[in-house]
């Protein structure tokens, strides 16, 4: 079984998360899988971690034909993977060496066993859906991700006065938000950005879309789930006459005349579950979700 590996390239890397990505290589070759490393990834690592490692991978500078692409980091680390996975349809296995990892599930304790049950094909898959951003302007630009697995955000640019976003559900007027912004999100993503806001937790599988705004003016304006059928879009009013546009945590600045569509994307992406684990076990485990502080 080949594995595909990749992992943070931020420069501020600690030492324990470059000897636990040493860890995950050794154990995926311990078990007798095939190891294949990008070749960005493999240099951005010390000299003596390349050395080590050298010998037991093969080098790329492309997504290769792989059984599964491990994932070691945290959520961020994952949704770079999940941008470079795209329609691949290669499942994404998620270690989390970070901190809360809510995409990156397994804990880098469980490493080890983990691997030895995929490697026995003891695992399961689940298919999340993804939200795909268009414009009515030439998008995206180069080098700019338009695939969300978690969200798309509109937010404020160069000001403190809020945003006027008019929403728009398969063309029927929604409102229009008075606010900081507006989360579009996944059910994936209803644990990450939308969730801080107050919106809804979705189980990942419901099809659906989130619209929850960010510090809206009106009382009224709360968190609303719609179908995933729904194409939602955005026409948005901004004193700076700009607005900031955020997929998945990558931002780009645009002007107010540009309308925005949000849609359900062709694609999905396939993340691997160990046997036994459930998206409410995580909630409990990484959420604390029902947790009594009265109880020791």
């Amino acid at each position: 079984m080949r594995f595909a590996l990749f992992g943070s390239m931020f420069p501020d890397r600690s030492a324990k998360a470059e000897e636990q990505i040493l860890g995950v290589c050794v154990s995926i070759i311990r078990h007798g899988g095939e190891l294949v490393l990008p070749e960005n990834f493999f240099h951005s690592l010390p000299d003596h971690l390349q050395q080590t490692i050298d010998p037991l991978c093969e080098l790329t500078d492309a997504l290769p034909k792989v059984d599964m692409v491990v994932s070691v980091g945290g959520d961020g680390t994952f949704l770079r993977t999940a941008i470079t996975v795209a329609d691949s349809g290669i499942p994404i296995l998620g270690i989390n060496t970070g901190r809360l990892g809510f995409l990156a599930a397994i804990n880098y304790s469980d490493v080890d066993e983990t691997l030895k049950e995929v490697l026995n094909n003891a695992y399961h898959l689940q298919e999340r859906t993804l939200l795909k951003m268009s414009t009515d302007e030439a998008f995206p630009p180069e080098h700019f991700n338009n695939h969300a697995l978690n969200e798309v955000a509109i937010l404020k640019q160069d000001t403190a006065s809020m945003l006027s976003i008019h929403a728009y559900i398969n063309n029927d007027y929604l409102t229009s938000y008075q606010s900081d912004g507006l989360i579009i999100s996944t059910p994936t993503g209803s644990t990450a950005y939308s969730l801080s806001v107050g919106g809804s937790i979705l189980s990942p599988t419901i099809p659906s879309i989130i619209l929850s705004p960010i510090a809206p003016h009106n009382l009224t304006s709360r968190s609303l789930v719609v179908d995933d059928s729904s194409i939602i879009s955005l026409k948005v009013e901004s004193r700076s006459h700009m607005f900031l546009v955020s997929v998945d945590g990558q931002s780009r600045v645009l002007d107010e005349t540009v309308n925005i569509q949000i849609r359900k994307d062709d694609y999905t992406l396939r993340i691997v579950n160990r046997v036994g684990h459930t998206f409410y076990q995580t909630l409990r485990d990484k959420l604390m979700w029902g947790a009594d502080v009265r109880k020791k």
